[in-house]
């Protein structure tokens, strides 16, 4: 009997244990919040705390209007530390976690039964600016589609396409009731009020509880490409000028050259014989040197050019100081070392406003403008290719053999073309036929306001033989940018280009070997490129490469397409190198 009494306390004992095991402990097993916050940093560095309400599931947190939203970091406390607090399947820590609050988030909490409950948090702006976007019903013909911006505190943050008109668009905005927007003394409406949002557009917020007006800026970005820095920003450890550029035609890389100087960090002139033309590489990972690092010319040179030979051998044209000679010299890098083509310093004149290129036929040429030399015209038109070993003279006849400016180029059909600005200030372009040069059109032309050009010109020419030609004109001390098109009978300006304002021959035009065209211009607010809208006939919006002025560029675009920008910045003359691609 003793016995069964036993089995039977012990049997007791033990559904009694196994049942008080079985209860959840309510606090092991919560999956509440406590409390949830946002501790915001303000523009004297102090921060200020705002505790959200919780109600039920739901969590309110109520924001000033500047506070921007999409960035917040939430500090928050549980019931149970052993729960874990996500945002879809990603774990937030209290204080640490970012998100971007514009619209209700869910934040699920799992307690180790992997039991859940999901709270929803959300902003209150009792005084803001809600919404903000352009949209196809408010601006017929102009816009293809819809653009929604993200308001970021102050900031309206707007990506649109490239190709759509800024000067007037109507944007469609919401705010809360009561609250009033102004851009500068004009009242704005929301889808009737245009704007041209091509220039920096304010917008002034003013509600009766708000103790003084708020400042949203339009913040424009473009969709689609982007320029790049390729590899380091400062490519060589010293100041450079008259970059010029070009991209290997098979590993589609980008080659520079430059002369160093004028003068060296502390604005000391450097030595003429320190004044060298270099050139430097990409090899996909990083820059390196083509040659003595020191440079390439025995001493001082400028006006380097860098183009290549069909099997892709560099060549190197430039204008050559040796005793003051100031004559061409080419060269080409061959087993790691630059050689001569033909004799160093082999024009029979002293060298101005020289250039040089890989003709057709892989055919060195070069051209330019003789300077005071005895036997010849001052001033006066040289063009000289290489054959059999030999320099030879290649100058066209013109109506006008004197001339301000020449450039000489390949276009990408092959062909070698030469643009010239005359001491008339017209331009002309000739293509060489053979050993004839023939003109593109008519010759000695301006643009249709009779403006004379002004002290430089380019030329480029699509793979289907379009051809282009830009040059400068100066209008109350502005430096305005000309590209005309030869039509197959006239040349004809296209559209308005922009101005370099104050910036003397700092503009590059390049083609894509689907024809798309790429104009780059600098002036004293920063580089800008712009690509031609055949819709319109006319430039998109520009897009700027780098703020500040620079000191020399240039642009071309690789077979692939991928146009290619290198410069020399104005605030510490280092050379940089920028591609335009949808990513880097």
């Amino acid at each position: 009997m003793k016995t069964i009494k036993n089995i039977t306390t012990l049997f007791l004992l033990i559904v009694v244990g196994l049942n008080s095991g079985c209860k959840k402990d309510p606090v092991m097993y919560g999956k509440g919040i406590e409390s949830f916050k946002f501790i915001v940093k303000g523009a004297s560095n102090t921060e200020t705390e705002y505790p959200g309400v919780i109600s039920g599931d739901e969590i309110i947190v109520a924001l000033p209007t500047e506070i921007d939203v999409t960035n917040l970091k939430a500090s928050f406390t549980i019931d149970n530390p052993r729960t874990i607090v996500q945002v879809d399947a990603k774990v937030q820590e209290s204080g640490i976690s970012e998100q971007d609050f514009s619209q209700p988030i869910s934040y699920k909490v799992k307690a180790e039964d992997k039991s859940t409950r999901s709270y929803s948090v959300r902003i209150e702006k009792k005084i803001a600016l809600q919404s903000f976007g352009f949209f196809k019903a408010d601006n017929p013909g102009v816009l293809e589609e819809d653009y929604q911006a993200v308001i970021r505190g102050l900031t309206i943050d707007i990506s649109v396409h490239e190709t759509i008109d800024l000067t007037k668009l109507v944007a469609r905005f919401q705010t809360t009731t009561g609250s009033t927007l102004k851009v500068g003394p004009i009242n704005q409406e929301s889808k009737v009020t245009s704007n041209n949002f091509g220039n920096p557009v304010v917008y002034s917020f003013t509600d009766a509880g708000l103790p003084a007006p708020l400042n949203f800026n339009v913040q424009l970005s473009f969709i689609g490409p982007k320029w790049w820095i390729i590899g380091e920003k400062s490519i060589v450890p010293f100041k450079t000028n008259g970059i010029k550029l070009a991209i290997h035609p098979f590993s589609k890389m980008p080659y520079v050259t430059y002369y160093k100087g004028p003068s060296d960090d502390a604005g000391v002139t450097v030595p003429d014989s320190l004044r060298r033309v270099g050139v430097i590489s990409y090899n996909g990972t990083g820059w390196e040197n083509l040659g003595k690092v020191t440079g390439i010319s025995p001493g001082k040179a400028d006006e380097p050019v860098i183009d290549f030979g069909e099997e892709g051998t560099p060549y190197l044209g430039y204008k050559d100081y040796f005793n003051s000679d100031e004559r061409a010299t080419v060269k080409k890098y061959v087993n790691d070392t630059w050689i001569n083509v033909g004799t160093e310093r082999f024009t029979p004149m002293k060298a101005d406003k020289y250039s040089f290129a890989i003709g057709e036929n892989n055919q060195p040429i070069i051209a330019l403008s003789i300077q005071t030399t005895p036997g010849f015209t001052r001033r006066s038109l040289y063009v000289s290719n290489y054959t059999n070993g030999i320099w030879g003279n290649v100058t066209p006849a013109t109506a006008n053999p004197l001339l301000i400016a020449c450039r000489i180029f390949r276009g990408l059909n092959g062909k070698t073309y030469l643009a010239i600005l005359d001491r008339s200030s017209n331009v002309s372009m000739f293509k060489l036929v053979g050993n004839t040069w023939q003109p593109v059109g008519p010759v000695g032309f301006r643009a249709s306001d009779g403006l004379p050009g002004y002290t430089s010109v380019i030329g480029a020419v699509a793979t289907d033989g379009t051809a282009y030609i830009g040059f400068q004109t100066v209008s109350s001390s502005q430096r305005l940018n000309r590209i005309m098109k030869f039509n197959g009978t006239n040349w004809v300006e296209i559209g308005s280009a922009g101005s370099s304002q104050d910036q003397d021959e700092k503009y590059a035009l390049a083609i894509a070997p689907d024809g798309k065209l790429y104009f780059a211009y600098a002036n004293t607010t920063g580089l800008y490129m712009r690509t031609l809208n055949t819709i319109t006939n006319n430039w998109n919006t520009p897009r700027i490469v780098i703020s500040g002025k620079v000191n020399a560029f240039d642009m071309k675009v690789a077979s692939d397409g991928i146009p290619y920008l290198a410069l020399s910045a104005n605030s510490d003359g280092r050379i940089s190198v920028y591609k335009y691609t949808n990513t880097k």
